[in-house]
């Protein structure tokens, strides 16, 4: 089965997302190139996450995010709205790291 990017299915019934997002308000670490800020963290799933109140990114830069407990996740911009924005994990999560980030709070 052809799982290039223009072959996968599109997303599902998840809100137009292709895994569910769980609301998660948390100052996170942001690292692009050697430039680093603290951020907000909206919401995240095992592919990505919406970040607000960082400097200027454009779609598909690349940048990492620092969760708590975590190694530094590497990403890229998927889409911009004014001062925030949403990524996707490079590689997704597992399914239980979202959930035990969230339990954390």
């Amino acid at each position: 089965m052809d799982m290039s990017p223009t072959s996968q299915p599109k997303f599902e019934s998840t809100g137009g997302r292709r895994a569910d997002r769980r609301n998660y308000d948390a100052q996170i670490q942001f690292r692009k190139g050697v430039k680093r800020a603290v951020v907000k963290l909206q919401d995240i799933s095992q592919l990505g996450a919406r970040v607000s109140g960082v400097f200027l990114v454009h779609e598909d830069d690349r940048f990492y995010l620092t969760l708590p407990g975590l190694a530094p996740i590497e990403a890229r911009v998927a889409w911009v709205s004014q001062f925030e924005f949403g990524c996707e994990f490079l590689r997704p999560l597992n399914p239980v790291i979202p959930e035990s980030i969230i339990a954390r709070r």
